[in-house]
């Protein structure tokens, strides 16, 4: 290979490094921010880590049984129309 060609390959790396960092940065921002709102929406404010944590499981929890009502309605409807 060139040296050209090398010192290309490098650039691009260096890029694809920079943007992976970069993206980090943003997913933290994005982390801090949503976690904020959370906190905020939710009044848990004066609430300690394990609170929230298990707030946020509470949370999970209700959701993935409405997905599983929600599945089971589908299905039903679904047998009820053929």
């Amino acid at each position: 290979m060139s040296q050209n060609t090398q010192s290309k390959i490098l650039s691009i790396d260096e890029q694809i490094q920079k943007l992976k960092e970069k993206r980090s940065r943003e997913v933290a921002k994005l982390e801090r921010s949503a976690g904020k709102r959370l906190i905020e929406k939710f009044n848990l404010e004066n609430k300690s880590i394990d609170e929230i944590y298990l707030f946020i499981e509470s949370i999970q929890d209700q959701s993935e049984e409405i997905e599983n009502v929600n599945s089971v309605s589908y299905l039903k409807n679904e047998q009820f129309n053929q």
